[in-house]
């Protein structure tokens, strides 16, 4: 793993992701839980960085969810207990400096502090940013030499991101796994970073495992981000936002609504569901970014579908989901869905193909990360299936 997970706090001997396998139900057709397996968070700075143990299988129980996610119910360490609905995030209390999209796309009056705020800090010596930044030289009063046309600059810094994130080595999900991010934190303050409509974002979800029955597992992704400058910061700057994404009891409970009714509705789909958290946004966008299955919460199916335009990058969620369009392991086969029509089946064999010859210039960037044989949907199926079978695509 790359030395970015050291310094960004991954603990020793965390999750070992993807290799899903059938699902186990109980009488009702309901997955049982208990699969993912036990881990404990444990903040090496509880200061500026927290956990949080919380039940999604109580989320319609008031009383419960006023006392679990709270301010005071953030502490210095957390273990998941999968059996009894038990899991664990990692709260960024305060996390204004690692801002990915934001540096990476030019945005917003404070993303040069950031920047800066990357480049002097040792606890981000080796990161994907810190690379980026690094690799652009210094002015002669010591700051980073940016482009006179910060449009330019995002082009060219997301290239960068592609060749740099393929290159990277992380636990990529398998392709009987649906990972999904959940944007959480701060994002209830802001249009751009919300998630608009929960059950919208359920219906995606389900749609996409409706006609995939070869993915067993459903991973739900997500990390509490509060993008405000920890007090004894010594990069401070006003955004012109005051206290709106400062971590709160209303912050959090509106945090435990989104995840708890995604997860309840991914376990009623009858899948192997687990719930993970790192701090480590370098490798989420790696494993986001490579994984065969895919999708944000904060964007709808046609947005997920293809790369959007860079002035339309406005969040960590829309970045990871043009990473996707360019280093997914997957092919049209071996995500099309089973049970439909000839011409949808051609039209997804048509796209991928279209995005081949879109996506050229970064044949070599990708060719790191396919190098290795991955399982296709055929495999899959005969696994489940106990012999050898074969997808007919076309009928």
């Amino acid at each position: 793993m790359h030395a970015a997970t050291a310094k960004l706090g991954a603990a020793p001997g965390a999750f070992h992701f993807g290799g899903a396998s059938t699902t186990s139900k109980g009488e009702e057709g309901v997955a049982v839980l208990g699969t993912q397996p036990s881990v404990e968070l444990t903040s090496w700075d509880p200061k500026h960085i927290g956990t949080l143990r919380f039940n999604p299988c109580k989320t319609d129980n008031a009383a419960y969810e006023k006392n679990e996610w709270s301010v005071a119910n953030v502490g210095s360490s957390c273990k998941v207990d999968a059996a009894q609905c038990a899991f664990c995030a990692w709260v960024l209390q305060f996390d204004s400096e690692y801002r990915v999209n934001d540096i990476v796309t030019c945005l917003g009056p404070t993303y040069k502090q950031a920047a800066e705020a990357v480049v002097h800090d040792p606890n981000f010596k080796g990161t994907v940013l810190e690379r980026l930044l690094s690799a652009k030289g210094k002015k002669p009063d010591g700051t980073i030499n940016w482009y006179p046309n910060h449009f330019n600059e995002a082009v060219d810094n997301f290239k960068w991101m592609v060749t740099a994130i393929a290159q990277e080595t992380c636990n990529v999900p398998d392709h009987s796994t649906l990972i999904v991010h959940i944007r959480a934190g701060d994002n209830l303050n802001d249009e751009f970073k919300n998630i608009p409509h929960i059950a919208d974002a359920i219906t995606q979800m389900q749609q996409y495992l409706v006609n995939r029955p070869y993915i067993t597992r459903v991973e739900l992704s997500s990390v509490l981000h509060f993008g405000v400058p920890a007090p004894d910061s010594r990069f401070t700057y006003n955004d012109g936002v005051g206290n709106a994404y400062m971590m709160s009891d209303d912050a959090l409970a509106k945090n435990g609504l989104i995840l708890g009714h995604i997860y309840e509705a991914a376990k009623a789909t009858g899948r192997d569901v687990w719930f993970s958290s790192t701090n480590d946004p370098d490798d989420d966008m790696c494993r986001y970014a490579k994984a065969c299955h895919f999708l944000s919460a904060s964007l709808s199916k046609e947005e997920m579908v293809t790369e959007g335009p860079m002035e339309q990058r406005l969040s960590f969620s829309e970045l990871v989901r043009d990473l996707h369009v360019h280093l997914g392991t997957c092919d049209a086969h071996d995500k099309a869905e089973w049970g439909v029509s000839y011409t949808t089946s051609s039209a997804e064999v048509g796209e991928a193909e279209m995005d081949a010859v879109t996506h050229d210039a970064d044949e070599e960037a990708v060719a790191h990360t396919k190098s290795e044989p991955v399982a296709s949907a055929n495999d899959i199926l005969s696994r489940l299936v106990g012999r050898n079978a074969k997808i007919h695509w076309r009928t």
